[in-house]
């Protein structure tokens, strides 16, 4: 179910009669529970609650009957039962059927609220059907409601219509929909007379609305003429008013309405649309046309505060540090409004229009605000002229977008934003312009942004416009486009890019900002990013072109997107503003932290741009690191602790063919697996067992059938792993690829040489003790941090970008000495709290303390090497690390060239 259905469901439980036994089931189905879970809760085979009459309903929700007035006093005895502590359910409930009292376990947050309101309140209980709470669709439930009732009307047009529902015709029923939207708006809020479009259609649409087609084509076709004009029109329609606006022109036509139909049309006309918010709407009826994205119905939409994360230090900042200056002189304030007419708006990117919407609201409120002080400080001159209103014109905002709805809704929720703009200016300055005929729309283009010219939708700026270029462009990882999106990078990076094959999509609109910006001065722009742009492989093969003729003005550190609920929850990203290079200082935000900073490298640290590249080898000289041995086997070379057992009380001396076999998980976690591990020439021996001749046969099957041409050649060897490490004499350290970045170290452990590593780990093999305190180090966590690459929000270990780039001063044998003792007694310390593993002795929150304490001892005797104190920070470490590493590669590159010579 998705959000407007629950809405839907909840709102029928409230208009019912309250059955306090039943109301539990019911507010079950209504928050998407299966029946064959209601069922099992109904005969209480699940339900553990321990409150008379109470249902506890796992992690999803604690409800308990309370008597007449007593809801309050009913929801404390939720909080204090022993099975709401345990079970930890999302919500508590209680209820007389008068009144609600509930809360949200995880944050205290409580509801109190009338019974009739439990519609309304849906958003508070969404935690009780596992969907994310999202205030921004909560607060205004008219949104939810009114695109629920549009998806309705869509869905049921298209059943009567199935034609309108083909490519040939989905522009054609896009416009029909946002076209309906506006006349519904437009009579709510008094653009049209009260009512005016919903009376005429439904007067002229026959009693099952037979005509319902018929009257809108013509109500649409008046609203494109002049009066004058109107001809072979129903003489009804001379009581609409012209439009104008680009809204009715092009071809108008409708579906043929079913009773269905009309009636989904009566109930959205009867809403009231005067409410609706434009910077989230725009995004909720985009998913009208689009099913797959009414799972999320309401929540796939950019938040205020988001965009304010981009416009803000991109021109809003600027502008309120001018608005501030001249706060107390009129010529500099009408200074700063003549220059906010000249700013234009261009999101290419631009979806439903979440940026162009809040950029304009914003925009409009300052002008506002300037002309309240012009009036205080000159009455009479308070407007420049006494016919003056706004500058900020909706045809100051351009946009591309792929979706055709979108590119549509977008423009719709420009004209409403604009509506609501003059109406709080008139409810201010007593006057405003009619609202009709619209004199302007905004400049939305459909298309793909990464094949039209930019400066086609956008044109250049002249004299003494600015172009801020926002928005928050697809999210899409170099393994996972399509090959359209792929196609259309290719064309686009070839010229300028030698590698471009491991860049994300999101960089081909860097890219034609950036060429937008070096064609055309006076133009700045930012983008929300995932965050892999400003990581690994992507730095050194993207940002150098970037950063010719530009640099980051501002930029927000990693920050998780909590707007796509479920779906994209974990998706981590960044904001990067750029401007020319000319242009001084720059801002780096970090959480909540706020640096001004002379200069921001693309790793969006506060240093000067040094891009690190991969090396096969170390250019430190640090001992060679490898991966581990990969079985590419289907399994069968790996063995579970219980299947090695079984094997070798069959076959005892079979065990000199199985080793202790460590990925990633055996060594954060401790768990134990094994592997078979045979050498060529023990290939005939081991073959004489049978457990052992069974999985050799297996991997033979699946590499022989395997798609990848570099694996079938190795089914001659089925005994053996794909790729093997090299040959173990003493110990191996093991690095695992993958870690949380919870952890305040890096995992690191050392095993004997009877032990084989996965490819889930680095290895360093038979490499001295204090490679150990330079991995378990914070200067090396907070490196391979910026530098390598993470799996949404972990870390990433990469032996070439990692390992071999890790900047280390020359050590003398006394250093290195002190080092591997201080290795040891890490690993001393470890081992002194088995059987507790890395996961639990580095979870931040439960590390012993002398396993703190020697870490620290290490990271200050480590660091004293560097600059003969411990660092002061991450940004110090940072800046001493890229220090080291530009002054290597400026070496390197110097002995090269006179090699060459």
């Amino acid at each position: 179910m998705n959000p407007t259905e629950i809405y839907d469901a909840l709102s029928q439980i409230a208009e019912a009669s309250f059955d306090a036994e039943e109301f539990p089931f019911s507010f079950a189905e209504a928050t998407d529970a299966s029946q064959a879970a209601i069922s099992k809760l109904r005969n209480g085979s699940t339900n553990k609650s321990d409150l008379p009459g109470g249902v506890l309903f796992g992690r999803r929700f604690h409800y308990a009957p309370a008597t007449t007035g007593k809801s309050d006093t009913t929801l404390e005895q939720l909080r204090a039962s022993k099975k709401t502590k345990s079970s930890k359910p999302a919500i508590l409930l209680a209820t007389d059927g008068e009144m609600i009292a509930a809360e949200h376990t995880a944050s205290g947050e409580t509801l109190h609220c009338a019974f009739k309101e439990l519609g309304d309140q849906f958003g508070f209980f969404l935690p009780a059907a596992g969907k994310e709470r999202y205030r921004a669709v909560e607060e205004n439930p008219v949104d939810v409601k009114a695109t629920g009732k549009l998806a309705k009307l869509y869905d049921a047009l298209i059943r009567a219509n199935p034609d309108w529902g083909t490519d040939a015709r989905r522009h054609e029923m896009n416009q029909l929909m946002m076209r309906l939207i506006f006349c519904m708006f437009a009579e709510d809020v008094g653009i049209f007379p009260e009512q005016q479009f919903s009376r005429l259609i439904f007067t002229y649409a026959g009693d099952k609305g037979e005509e319902a087609h018929k009257a809108i084509i013509a109500a649409f076709r008046a609203m494109n003429l002049p009066t004058h004009e109107r001809t072979g029109l129903p003489a009804w329609t001379g009581e609409l008013d012209y439009v104008n606006g680009g809204l009715f022109a092009g071809t108008i036509d409708a579906p043929k309405f079913d009773t269905i139909a009309f009636r989904y049309l009566r109930e959205a006309c009867g809403l009231d649309w005067g409410k609706i918010n434009p910077d989230i709407f725009g995004s909720m009826i985009q998913s009208v046309a689009d099913p797959k994205q009414r799972s999320e119905l309401g929540m796939h939409y950019t938040s205020v505060p988001n965009i304010m994360k981009v416009i803000g230090p991109l021109f809003l900042d600027d502008l309120d540090a001018e608005i501030h200056k001249g706060w107390d002189r009129a010529r500099a304030l009408q200074q700063t409004l003549g220059r906010m007419s000249h700013i234009r708006v261009f999101d290419p990117a631009c979806g439903s229009g979440n940026f162009l919407v809040v950029s304009y609201r914003e925009l409009r409120a300052r002008e506002t605000r300037i002309m309240q002080r012009l009036e205080e400080l000159d009455g009479r001159n308070a407007m420049g002229t006494s016919e003056m209103f706004s500058r900020i014109k909706i045809d100051h905002f351009y946009g591309i977008e792929i979706s055709d709805f979108a590119a549509e809704t977008a423009k719709l929720a420009l004209f409403i934003a604009e509506y609501q703009a003059n109406a709080s200016f008139k409810a201010i300055f007593g006057r405003c312009p009619a609202a009709l005929p619209l004199r302007d729309a905004a400049r939305i283009h459909r298309g793909n942004a990464l094949e039209i010219e930019w400066e086609a939708v956008c044109p250049p700026p002249n004299n003494d416009e600015e172009i801020f270029i926002a928005g928050n462009p697809p999210f899409v990882g170099s393994n996972f486009q399509t090959s359209e999106q792929k196609s259309d990078r290719s064309e686009l990076f070839k010229s300028d890019f030698k590698s471009y094959k491991n860049l994300d999509y999101v960089a081909s609109w860097f890219y034609l900002a950036t060429l937008y910006a070096e064609a055309f001065c006076r133009t700045n722009f930012a983008f929300v990013s995932t965050n892999s742009i400003t990581q690994g492989r992507q730095v050194p093969s993207f940002w150098p072109r970037i950063l010719e003729n530009q640099k980051i003005r501002f930029a927000h550190t990693s920050f998780q997107w909590r707007n796509n609920a479920s779906s994209n929850a974990a998706v981590i990203c960044v904001i990067i503003g750029l401007c020319p290079k000319y242009i001084s200082g720059a801002k780096l935000f970090d959480g909540k932290v706020i640096s001004d900073v002379s200069s921001i490298s693309p790793y969006l640290i506060p240093i000067p741009p040094v891009y690190v590249e991969g090396s096969g080898k170390s250019i430190f000289g640090l001992p060679r690191m490898d991966y581990g041995s990969k079985p590419a086997d289907g399994g069968n070379l790996i063995l579970s602790t219980e299947e090695r057992d079984e094997i070798v009380q069959l076959y005892p001396d079979s065990n000199r063919f199985i080793r202790k076999y460590l990925g990633s998980q055996e060594v954060v976690r401790g768990q134990v697996r094994y592997c078979m591990w045979i050498k060529d020439q023990e290939a005939s021996d081991a073959y004489q067992y049978p457990p052992f001749q069974k999985r050799i046969d297996a991997v033979r099957q699946f590499r022989t059938e395997s798609s990848n041409p570099v694996t079938r050649p190795t089914a001659a060897t089925p005994y053996k792993f794909w790729f093997t490490g090299p040959e173990t004499k003493t110990h191996a350290i093991l690095v695992p690829r993958v870690t949380s970045e919870r952890r305040p170290y890096l995992p690191v452990e050392r095993v004997g040489a009877d032990v084989i590593s996965s490819d889930l780990n680095q290895v360093l093999y038979d490499a001295p003790e204090w490679c150990i305190a330079l991995i378990a180090s914070r200067l090396h966590l907070v490196w391979i941090a910026t530098v390598c690459g993470k799996l949404k929000s972990d870390f990433r270990y990469s032996n070439t970008l990692g390992w071999n780039t890790f900047p280390v001063p020359k050590f003398t044998d006394e250093q290195l000495e002190a080092l591997s003792a201080s290795a040891r007694r890490i690993l001393k310390c470890r081992y002194s709290h088995y059987p507790k593993t890395i996961a639990d002795l580095y979870d931040p929150d439960k590390m012993p303390d002398d396993l703190r304490a020697v870490h620290k001892e290490n990271d200050d005797l480590l660091e004293s090497m560097y600059i003969g104190r411990p660092f002061r920070n991450d940004t110090e470490r940072l800046e001493t690390l890229f220090k080291l590493y530009a002054a290597k590669i400026k070496t390197l590159e110097t002995a090269s060239k006179k090699k060459k010579a």
